[in-house]
Parts: C-alpha cells; sequence; structure tokens
C-alpha cells in the first residue's frame, strides 16, 4: 500500500496533466481526492512516519498548481465572457438592421 505521500504525489502529477491538458473534469476528481491525501499524510507527520519538510514541499507545489488553475479559469471565464459579448453585439446589429428595413418597407 503507497504511504499518504507517494499517495499526494500521484494526485500532484494527475493534476499536473490534467491542466496541462485543460481536462476540467478530471481536476475536479483530483480536487476531491487531494483532501483526504493530505489528512492523511498530516497523521503520518503527526505519528512520526513522514518528514514534515517533505509534506511542506508538496502542499507548496499544491498551492502554485492551484494558483495556476485559477489563473487558467480566470482567462477561460474572461475569454468566454468576451465571445458572450460578441454575440450580443451581433445580434444587436442584425436586430438594428431588422428594425431599419422593416421601417423602410411600410413607405
Amino acid at each position: 500500500m503507497p504511504s499518504a505521500l507517494e499517495t499526494l504525489d500521484t494526485l500532484l502529477d494527475a493534476f499536473r496533466h490534467a491542466l496541462s491538458t485543460e481536462d476540467m473534469v478530471e481536476l475536479n476528481r483530483i480536487t476531491e481526492a487531494v483532501r483526504p491525501a493530505i489528512q492523511a499524510a498530516m497523521a503520518d507527520v503527526k505519528e512520526g512516519n513522514t518528514d514534515s519538510g517533505a509534506l511542506q514541499e508538496r502542499l507548496l507545489d499544491l498551492q502554485a498548481l492551484t494558483e495556476r488553475a485559477s489563473q487558467d479559469a480566470s482567462k477561460a471565464r474572461e475569454e468566454a465572457a468576451k465571445g458572450l459579448r460578441e454575440i450580443n453585439q451581433n445580434r444587436n446589429a442584425v436586430n438594428a438592421y431588422a428594425n431599419v428595413r422593416n421601417r423602410g418597407s411600410r413607405y
């Protein structure tokens, strides 16, 4: 059975891969699994089975990955909002054209 630290390492590798492939479903799955892995690793540290420095390294790595994921998500939201604004502008232009065309045909 792998140690809690090894499990955390595996999750961090999977997190990196999911982040690089922009696999949001996998990122969510990994995120759910990280908390129990951290809790198990912290229990190992308390029991003296794991070095606290090793766990701290993993936690710093996780923090950096989480910040990157957050930045990527912000960029994706901004791009989606921009796309929606463009669609709305196009819709407004089409409606304005239709209104002008309909007014012109009445005369």
